[in-house]
């Protein structure tokens, strides 16, 4: 590999006499400080090239619990995982099923200093400002910062969010939200199996509670603690916190865990199905700004750690063989290759479905998910699973629903202008 042009890992700092001068040319700049951003970054530093990090807080600790099936966790990070459970439950006012499907809880804290481990000891300079300008020029990109500054790299890789202004999307059709709000508490007698997580609980507290539907998320904890979470899965639009959280301030009071310690909260809204990024763009985009959030099931972290190291090598293997644009090419299309952008088509579908189903409906449709075989789920919630492989599965769940909700799945994609992608999904389930 060609040797890598940074200076050190030093941190930019500025007065104003030095506004408007233009830093030394870094193979790489990242923007944003997140999983995505930090995954990328450090999966370029250990490669070898220089990286230009810019985030407005790039130290700020990470606060969500990140969790996925047990065999998505690469081999280096399986010493972080803080909580391991070796099955799932799911619930609908239909029944429960418990699938025989190990799933982990990363330890946040230790995975967000394994990747600043990896970055401090590559050629890293860390901007602590908000990019507010990308200039594109034949061999670089200037990356102007809110404090007047200008960082020139090769090759920008956004990773700063949904809502960052430098992706350009194949579609701008408004996404829908699936927004979620929890409760870490200290509750040693919460009566939930150690053993067992509980993925979906579509249960309703009362009948007030059935519209828009709503589940609860359990990990039960080492130490007698428990994370409890009322998640709208996809909603256009977004269901309010105030909500949710009143939703599961009423399960506390029947789970009676209503007077537990609480320890700490957390609250998220997570667009889904953004259109993904429009072909031919000067920068490389990853993790939410590349619309990597599973547009049926709202994952993203296995999907960013799948991902990191092959996108991370194809943008520095393009900049060796045959400069920027083949950086940028090889990036994008190791992001998204053909299939996997149909694949993200075919969710997008589901989304849709899924957004306008009833309280009702939803139940019958999860009740029908949750008897296919663990793999299938477990694909289909991981976006794992190849454009046939996908198709036959959602060709099973069809032919498993009850008939109002294969009739909302067939209106959904003619209502919803996906008329084609529908049939192609459908077509065996209704013959």
């Amino acid at each position: 590999m060609a040797s890598r042009s940074c200076q050190g890992n030093e941190k930019a700092t500025y007065d104003e006499d030095d506004w408007g001068t233009v830093t030394d040319l870094h193979d790489i700049g990242v923007l944003g400080s997140g999983p995505a951003a930090l995954a990328v970054a450090s999966a370029c530093a250990r490669r070898g090239a220089s990286v230009t990090l810019v985030a407005p807080e790039p130290r700020s600790p990470w606060l969500p619990n990140y969790c996925l099936w047990a065999d998505e966790v690469p081999l280096e990070l399986q010493d972080l995982t803080e909580q391991f459970w070796p099955q799932i439950t799911a619930a609908t006012a239909l029944g429960s099923r418990t699938l025989d499907r190990q799933y982990v809880k990363l330890d946040t804290e230790a995975l967000q200093s394994h990747f600043w481990d990896a970055l401090g000891a590559g050629s890293v300079r860390v901007v602590p400002q908000s990019a507010i300008r990308l200039s594109h020029q034949p061999s670089s990109t200037i990356i102007a910062t809110d404090d007047g500054a200008e960082h020139q790299v090769q090759v920008v890789i956004d990773a700063s969010g949904a809502r960052t202004p430098f992706v350009r999307r194949v579609h701008s059709r408004p996404p829908a939200f699936q927004t979620a709000y929890g409760l870490l508490l200290d509750a040693p007698r919460h009566g939930f199996d150690p053993a067992r997580m509980v993925l979906m609980d579509f249960r309703p507290v009362s009948d007030a509670a059935k519209e828009p539907p709503s589940f609860l998320y359990v990990l039960p904890l080492s130490g007698g603690r428990v994370f409890v979470e009322e998640t709208s899965l996809a909603r256009r639009p977004a269901v309010s916190m105030d909500l949710l959280r009143a939703r599961l301030e009423a399960r506390l009071e029947s789970l009676g865990l209503a007077r537990a310690t609480r320890l700490a909260q957390e609250h998220c809204s997570i667009a889904m199905g953004l259109g993904l990024p429009a072909p031919g763009q000067s920068l490389v985009p990853f993790g939410a700004a590349a619309g990597m959030v599973h547009p049926a099931s709202g994952y993203l972290m296995s999907h960013i750690l799948r991902k990191a190291a092959p996108v991370a090598e194809s943008i520095l293997d393009g900049l060796d063989s045959g400069g920027v644009d083949a950086a940028l090419a090889a990036g994008n299309a190791a992001l998204w290759p053909r299939a996997h952008r149909r694949v993200w088509e075919i969710y997008g579908f589901g989304l849709e479905a899924l957004v306008g189903m009833s309280g009702s409906e939803t139940n019958r449709f999860f009740d029908s998910f949750f008897k296919l075989s663990p793999d299938d789920c477990a694909g289909f919630l991981g976006g794992r699973l190849s454009p046939s492989r996908l198709g036959g599965v959602m060709t099973k769940l069809f032919r498993g629903l009850p008939p109002s909700v294969r009739w909302h799945l067939v209106r959904t994609g003619l209502v919803g202008g996906v008329a084609p992608l529908a049939r192609s999904v459908l077509q065996q389930g209704v013959r």
